[in-house]
């Protein structure tokens, strides 16, 4: 009784606050009356215990900043699922949480400029205001409930219970199963303890090439591409290497996941889509690494990476470079968001490495782009600013500003790899370019406003959202000795298969002349199969 007569304007602050998204999502953007229902009842249970326990606390200054505590951070996630029902169209969850976390300060600067809606910072804030002064009058007026409504509320609350107690499944949709999906992510600061050396044959008089070089773009979406056939030319470099039979094409090429930090894990190892939904004991990083493999090939491996290092708990990125033999990142976190370094950095700092690489090593190279990463108008100098809004006079006025900044960028991203390609025009070299995801770009008729990652709660937004070009370039040196392997990689420009990025490691240690790690035949799995 004690959270209906002592506490109940928390009580009530905390239904809305920390659990109301769950089941007004139900009503208003499912329509399941029913599980709206449940899903009610079920929320208002958790609300009740949490009082109760909060009012257990002696002394009441305790009690007091824990409830605050408690109200702060419910007000908080109150914002974030706000902003979620309004402009993603889900709720917060596991996967958003991971994105969050792998977002350093740059970044989360630039997502509020670009993509938090004007109206929705004052309309939050007059939610906020009013708890605030019903806050404020409680301690006026007494809005505790008294002797008879208690009873009769809590014997509501008891019927309510035993009508639907068969139905307590529906917690999976509430804010207790989102808490413990959230924490059952898990992360390592190492990846070289989990290093198994798996036995890798190679095929009979196999030619090992001397560079192996991995472009990891950046939220570049297959249908802006003018070697896909996009109508405005933001590829003219890359057409220039495909027509001249050096760069080649793949078509029906997919990421594994619409976010940088889960599709990161997948495409560097050999954890696979598979493996992450049948939620198996093994952890991703338990898997083998393409690193690990390429080192065990006889390969020194390197990272140049122009996003941020970030922290060791935040994501994959960082571990995946760290197994790198050496790393440079060339990002500053907390740098100011008008000040960040475009991608050209990525040419300029690996220059002198390729110069002074030796021809008669192995050396596996990865670039880890910022690409078309929003804000997208930061990710290109000026000069590059050849699309404007008047290109997009076919388009809804509030879109042409960011698809022009967002070709922009395209065009931009042309250059810097292109230029990162003929550093090894000379060498012995593959270079794979291959983006962690692609980007919705106004695409989904139900969030016609909507142009950044795709999720999974939506079926068409994370088709959209995965939807990549992929390509490789050859040069002369290499063709030259690996005519089996280019006699392929044509093949498959004429003849399309679908594939999936999550199986990069077996397309690498394939154009290498692996034929199998631990007995596992490579070429299945290989975008050259």
């Amino acid at each position: 009784m004690m959270p209906f007569r002592k506490h109940f304007l928390f009580l009530i602050s905390f239904f809305v606050l920390a659990t109301s998204p769950f089941f007004l999502w139900q009503f208003f953007y499912k329509h399941l009356l029913m599980n709206g229902f449940l899903l009610t009842v079920h929320c208002f249970i958790i609300s009740y215990v949490v009082t109760l326990l909060v009012g257990l606390i002696k002394p009441d200054a305790l009690r007091k900043i824990v409830q605050g505590i408690v109200l702060v951070v419910s007000a908080i996630t109150f914002g974030i699922n706000f902003y979620c029902i309004f402009e993603l169209g889900y709720l917060l969850d596991a996967d958003l949480a991971r994105l969050m976390l792998g977002t350093d300060l740059n970044e989360t600067k630039e997502f509020a400029s670009v993509m938090l809606p004007k109206w929705m910072i004052p309309a939050v804030l007059g939610i906020y205001l009013v708890f605030v002064a019903l806050w404020k009058l409680s301690k006026r007026y007494n809005m505790n409930l008294g002797k008879k409504m208690s009873w009769l509320a809590m014997a509501a609350l008891c019927l309510c219970i035993a009508v639907n107690y068969r139905a307590w499944g529906v917690w999976e949709e509430g804010p207790i199963y989102r808490i413990y999906e959230m924490t059952q992510y898990e992360v390592t600061d190492d990846l070289t303890p989990y290093y198994t050396h798996p036995t890798i044959t190679f095929i009979d008089d196999a030619e090992i090439p001397t560079d192996v070089v991995l472009i990891i773009g950046e939220s570049f979406a297959r249908c802006h591409s003018s070697l896909y056939g996009y109508d405005k030319e933001t590829n003219p470099r890359l057409t220039a290497y495909r027509d001249s039979s050096l760069l080649f094409t793949f078509d029906s090429i997919d990421a594994p996941a619409p976010t940088t930090a889960e599709s990161i894990r997948l495409m560097l190892s050999t954890y696979s889509q598979a493996d992450e939904e049948a939620d198996s004991d093994k952890k991703w990083f338990e898997f083998t690494t393409i690193i690990e493999l390429m080192q065990d090939c006889g390969f020194d491996t390197y990272w140049f990476g122009n996003q941020a290092r970030g922290s060791k708990k935040n994501g994959a990125t960082r571990v995946f470079a760290e197994a790198c033999q050496q790393q440079k990142f060339l990002q500053h976190e907390g740098a100011d968001r008008y000040n960040v370094t475009t991608d050209i950095v990525l040419v300029d700092s690996s220059y002198q490495y390729v110069r002074e690489a030796k021809p008669e090593g192995h050396h596996f190279i990865i670039y880890h782009m910022m690409g078309s990463h929003f804000d997208f108008a930061m990710r290109y100098p000026k000069e590059y600013a050849r699309f404007t809004e008047k290109d997009y006079a076919s388009e809804p006025a509030s879109h042409r500003s960011t698809l022009a900044s967002y070709d922009n960028s395209i065009l931009y991203n042309d250059e810097v790899v292109s230029q990162i390609i003929n550093l090894y025009r000379d060498r012995d070299a593959i270079v794979i370019y291959v983006p962690d995801h692609g980007q919705v770009m106004y695409r989904n008729p139900k969030f016609p406003d909507y142009f950044s990652h795709g999720n999974k709660k939506n079926a068409l937004s994370y088709d959209l959202g995965v939807e990549i070009p992929f390509f490789i370039y050859a040069s002369p040196l290499y063709q030259q000795r690996h005519p089996a392997i280019m006699q392929r990689i044509r093949e498959r420009q004429e003849q399309p298969v679908n594939w999936n990025s999550d199986d990069l490691p077996y397309l690498i240690l394939d154009v290498i002349g692996v034929k199998d790690v631990a007995g596992e035949t490579i070429q299945p799995k290989s975008a050259l199969q």
